[in-house]
């Protein structure tokens, strides 16, 4: 294990929460951030063993925070232009990330073994933003890339990477993008044999069918709501219901299948530009919703942290 080095543990990691007070009604802070030197953190994913994985998008580094509380660094990568973005976790405790660094050698989908190694699987060029990751039917890993609009496939077992599904309704719009560059597809989850994508930029959940032989179906808005301008991480709970971390709106929603949304959390809450969130997979964490404040436009008085708070529903973790 590579421990964070002295200045990092004393200037970055202001605040780590004991794991015995985490979860109940609240959001509670388990790490915070100095956003003067760029740690802002996006991606979060969870594994059974009670671990907890952060990227700090705009330095490269993956941290892992033990059942304990202990913060390391897991790895660390090169974000050129870009950022470290999404995760998710297997069976065998390896970690898949996002890399969207516009560098052709570079971008892409990392695997991250369990001893902190790294390999690039999945090569996307340096015009794609590759963004969130889910795995889904027959153990393929599903990628949004959000530039173009698309969710890619990646299948683990036979090093394949397929451009899965591309449309219109997955597309951003440049003309609110706070980047030079559309939004679109971000967020992904799978549900029942359907993909479910969020579209920042068009304020709306997309549906898509996965058919028998695994390819892309039909695709229908599940819900389009001004309440989701600027929907970006999403996880599911056991009954189905899409939890969304809302950046531009601080907020943290519900939405049921009936397409009924719930503000669950908000910046009253400490909710500072939410990006990405997870439920906890370990043992009295189930029903814990793991969020990161990426808090990237809120300068020096920015909270970048991770947070957590209990939602009452255990999150549903198996593909």
């Amino acid at each position: 294990m590579k421990r964070l080095g002295w200045a990092l543990a004393c200037a970055a990691i202001v605040a780590v929460v004991p794991t015995s007070v985490w979860g109940g009604q609240s959001v509670d802070e388990v790490v915070s951030f100095d956003p003067s030197i760029g740690q802002n953190p996006e991606g979060v994913a969870t594994d059974f063993y009670g671990n907890v994985y952060v990227t700090l998008a705009p330095t490269g580094e993956m941290l892992k925070v033990d059942s304990e509380g202990d913060v390391s660094t897991h790895a660390t990568f090169d974000p050129g232009g870009g950022f470290l973005l999404g995760m998710t976790t297997d069976w065998f405790g390896n970690v898949y990330v996002a890399l969207a660094s516009f560098d052709d050698t570079t971008c892409g989908v990392w695997r991250v073994d369990y001893q902190g190694n790294t390999e690039r699987v999945a090569a996307f060029t340096a015009n794609q933003f590759p963004n969130d990751l889910v795995f889904g039917p027959g153990s393929q890993l599903y990628i949004t890339e959000s530039i173009g609009g698309s969710v890619y496939r990646y299948n683990p077992w036979t090093d394949e990477l397929d451009e899965w599904f591309t449309d219109p309704v997955l597309a951003g719009d440049i003309d609110v993008s706070p980047v030079p560059f559309p939004i679109g597809a971000n967020g992904i989850a799978h549900r029942n044999g359907e993909i479910i994508v969020a579209n920042s930029q068009r304020s709306r959940l997309v549906g898509i069918e996965v058919t028998g032989n695994g390819d892309a179906g039909d695709a229908e808005i599940l819900v389009e709501d001004d309440l989701l301008f600027g929907a970006d991480g999403i996880d599911l709970d056991i009954f189905g219901n899409v939890y969304v971390a809302v950046n531009d709106q601080n907020t943290l929603l519900r939405v049921r299948k009936n397409g009924n949304i719930k503000v669950l959390r908000d910046a009253a809450d400490g909710l500072d530009f939410p990006a990405t969130i997870a439920f906890g997979k370990a043992p009295g964490h189930f029903s814990d919703l793991y969020i990161t404040n990426f808090a990237l436009f809120s300068g020096p008085e920015g909270n970048p942290a991770l947070l957590v708070t209990d939602v009452k529903r255990p999150g549903k973790w198996w593909p």
